[in-house]
């Protein structure tokens, strides 16, 4: 068998917060990055150019909702 080497628990929380915070690191660097992109204005600029369309529903209960206020449904 194998044999393992104990470790503390204190030892497990400092490996945990230094994992914590090589992961915060990257990630804020990797948002930074990302915000500051030209493809992502791009990217932002072309989506906003989309309209929004009525499918004339409310949503998933539209058509209860519609009966609640005293509209009735075209089927």
């Amino acid at each position: 068998m194998a044999s393992r080497t104990k470790t503390s628990a204190a030892e497990k929380v400092e490996a945990r917060r230094e994992l914590a915070a090589s992961l915060h690191a990257s990630i804020t660097d990797k948002v930074a990055e990302l915000t500051s992109s030209d493809t992502l204005r791009a990217y932002l600029d072309h989506v906003a150019s989309f309209h929004s369309y009525s499918t004339g529903r409310d949503g998933v209960f539209g058509g209860a909702n519609a009966v609640a206020q005293g509209r009735r449904s075209a089927a």
